[in-house]
């Protein structure tokens, strides 16, 4: 009876832990591919400022849209919203 119990106990622990790892090795990966997702996002979203502030520089080659009326005051709210938004999607720029 007492070697039953030695291996019994044994095996239960055994398996509990396998359990444990399978069930975390999951999830990390679950994450993972999240993560990466995520970075996907972000790259794209950065390509997507970077071509706007491009665009915008382009468009307003001669200086145009800074004048004091209506469309100035927007084009600098846009620029500043682009600039601010890629300085936290690069702060290395």
């Amino acid at each position: 009876m007492e070697t039953i119990q030695h291996i019994v106990l044994p095996l239960v622990i055994i398996f509990t832990l396998l359990y444990i790892v399978w069930n975390l090795l999951r999830k990390v990966e679950k994450l993972e591919d999240s993560i990466e997702e995520q970075d996907e996002v972000l790259d794209s979203v950065e390509n997507s400022v970077r071509r706007a502030l491009n665009r915008m520089k382009e468009v307003d080659r001669i200086g145009s849209f800074e004048a004091d009326d209506e469309s100035g005051f927007v084009f600098n709210e846009i620029q500043t919203a682009l600039d601010k938004l890629n300085n936290e999607i690069n702060p290395d720029a």
